[in-house]
């Protein structure tokens, strides 16, 4: 068995058992020792009677038949008469209990016997304590035993989820901080070293951690290892074309321009992925500031319509005068820009709308709506996927957005999410596709 579940087992039972012992303890020892044990009587009536018997037992038997008698009394009684000699010895030797309860003033009586050879003795009989309300009987003393018991058992339960909750909670903020890309976090000491379940959970948790950070870090040297080993290629090769072009050999001119239009290409898909691990990258501080959504999708449209304007696309955009909040404008203008470069490239030739306002009182929603042929329902929660293409009629090249490599709709998402942001895509009914991106008004941190 585990050896949480160990503890949980005996933590829950020892609980239990704590408080059976309290409550056997005060009906044994307390009440039931306090009780008269002759039912029927009252409590004076059998103090009465015995001091009685213990006059004449006196008399007739002398101190040794008064200390037998003494010793046979009933358990409830024995503690509530004692007999002293001529030197104020109690016959039993129960001097202590004597003056415990002379100290307590519950003396009822004392009187004098006459032994059987002529020595004078003295009787006390002490009167009865009256039980604390949490002791005695009836109702009243039942429920304020079961409050002590709920007390008792209200501070082991949150001891218990304490230890239990305390540990939880550390290794929930560090896989929030996991999940949020941060790599770096460790749950260390004093967690991992308990030797337990949640132990060996937080090492576990490290231990994936470190992997993943040495992970990320390897694939970042590569990328720019393979960023840097390409760049220096396209530039000799781009070198070489221009001096190809400058001895005039008309018959390769065709061959050397699309030797450009690829060298383009590879250089516009290094550029992307550059792109992409820049957004990854949660240590990338964001440069928030305070501006107007409405005023960046304006100058956005206007500069998508003049470039498109010989194709006949037109960007129809619908917004409130002022919507402030507080982000990264560049990495918000290239998130627009992508997608309405990619709404202008499969939209079919027909207008395009952006339509932006606030979603709610913390957020604001800009919609970028085309008319093309949509995409299949199959593909549209991936299309934010890195290097993911959409093999159907809304490309031309297997791309899946307007970069041509599968990445131009990926960074837009990653800079959503690291705004704090959503992005979402669906077919319309009318026709077309709808990309939705929801921003938070403020963010932790930024000025106001």
């Amino acid at each position: 068995m585990p050896r949480l579940f160990w503890k949980l087992f005996f933590a829950l039972w020892l609980s239990i058992m704590a408080f059976a012992v309290v409550v056997s303890w005060i009906n044994q020892s307390v009440i039931v020792r306090q009780a008269v044990e002759a039912p029927g009587l009252g409590f004076e009536d059998n103090l009465n009677r015995f001091k009685l018997r213990l006059v004449r037992d006196m008399r007739e038997g002398g101190e040794q038949r008064v200390k037998r008698t003494l010793r046979n009394l009933p358990r409830g009684m024995r503690n509530h008469i004692f007999v002293l000699d001529a030197q104020g010895n109690e016959l039993l030797g129960r001097d202590p209990v004597l003056k415990k309860l002379r100290d307590g003033q519950l003396l009822v009586s004392t009187q004098t016997l006459q032994g059987a050879g002529g020595g004078a003795y003295t009787l006390i009989a002490a009167g009865r304590a009256m039980l604390r309300a949490l002791f005695a009987p009836g109702p009243r003393g039942v429920v304020m035993r079961l409050a002590v018991a709920a007390v008792v058992s209200a501070l082991v339960s949150l001891l218990l989820a304490r230890y239990l909750a305390a540990p939880l909670g550390q290794l929930s903020r560090a896989s929030l901080q996991l999940a949020t890309g941060d790599l770096s976090v460790r749950v260390g000491a004093p967690l991992n070293q308990r030797n337990d379940e949640f132990g060996q959970l937080a090492l576990d948790i490290d231990e994936m951690a470190r992997r993943l950070q040495i992970s990320q870090q390897a694939n970042r040297r590569l990328l720019r290892d393979v960023s840097h080993e390409l760049r220096s290629p396209l530039a000799r090769l781009r070198v070489a074309l221009e001096i190809a072009r400058n001895k005039d050999r008309s018959q390769v001119v065709e061959e050397l321009n699309r030797i450009e239009l690829e060298s383009q290409r590879l250089e516009a898909l290094i550029d992307e992925v550059l792109s992409l691990l820049r957004e990854s990258a949660v240590p990338q501080e964001l440069e928030v500031q305070r501006f107007d959504l409405a005023d960046l999708l304006q100058d956005l449209v206007e500069a998508v319509n003049y470039e498109g304007g010989a194709d006949g696309v037109q960007v129809d955009l619908q917004t409130q005068p002022s919507l402030l909040l507080d982000a990264d404008r560049e990495l918000l203008w290239r998130v627009f820009e992508n997608l309405l470069r990619n709404a202008v490239l499969y939209g079919g030739g027909n207008a395009i709308q952006v339509s932006a306002g606030p979603s709610s009182s913390r957020e604001i929603t800009v919609y970028v709506r085309d008319s093309g042929p949509g995409i299949a329902p199959q593909h549209l929660e991936r299309i934010f996927e890195p290097f993911y293409r959409v093999d159907e009629a809304r490309s031309r090249n297997s791309a899946g957005d307007a970069s041509g490599h599968g990445l131009g709709l990926a960074i837009a998402a990653s800079a959503v999410r690291r705004h704090g942001g959503r992005i979402f895509a669906e077919n319309r009914k009318a026709g077309g596709l709808e990309v939705s991106v929801t921003l938070p008004v403020t963010r932790p941190g930024s000025s106001t």
